[in-house]
């Protein structure tokens, strides 16, 4: 029998693997010049005043200022460089906490597939930072009963990402 830590593991590599695949193809896709697609409305994406590092060391700050855990980060300019792309810098920040997740599993367990919440920092090839996540209400909205749950989320990410612009 596998242990959690284990498991924990292989699905870290896992997600890592398609992380990379995905943000392989999309910056294959706008060297290719087909360009980017429009982002769908339940993405929310802002300017960051501050530089990737920062911004990253600021957004984490905020998580744990705001009684989330960090759960994990993801190095996506590390990833690409595996797979010979270059790009600025690119982190995914993973985040939730316990109290979250019960109530998720006690209103609709089928929801928890959307946790945990996660933001991605982005700098562009002109130095500028770029903080994205997807809104909660659209993520946890489309089960029955997760309605609170992803207004209070968004509005604990709302205060989160207020912390870099």
């Amino acid at each position: 029998m596998r242990t959690l830590n284990e498991f924990a593991n292989t699905a870290r590599r896992w997600f890592a693997l398609l992380f990379c695949v995905a943000m392989a193809t999309t910056a294959s896709q706008a060297q290719a010049g087909k360009g980017m697609h429009k982002a769908p409305d339940f993405l929310v994406t802002a300017k960051s005043q501050y530089g990737f590092d920062d911004t990253v060391s600021m957004i984490k700050g905020a998580i744990e200022q705001n009684n989330l855990m960090v759960v994990h980060e993801i190095d996506g300019q590390k990833m690409l460089r595996m797979v010979g792309e270059k790009t600025k810098g690119m982190k995914q920040v993973l985040f939730f906490h316990p109290r979250f997740m019960k109530a998720i599993k006690g209103a609709n367990p089928n929801g928890a597939i959307e946790a945990p919440m996660k933001i991605l920092v982005m700098e562009k090839p002109d130095g500028t930072v770029m903080v994205r996540y997807a809104k909660p209400t659209y993520l946890f909205g489309r089960y029955g009963g997760l309605d609170d749950i992803g207004s209070e989320l968004e509005s604990i990410i709302e205060k989160i990402v207020a912390e870099v612009r």
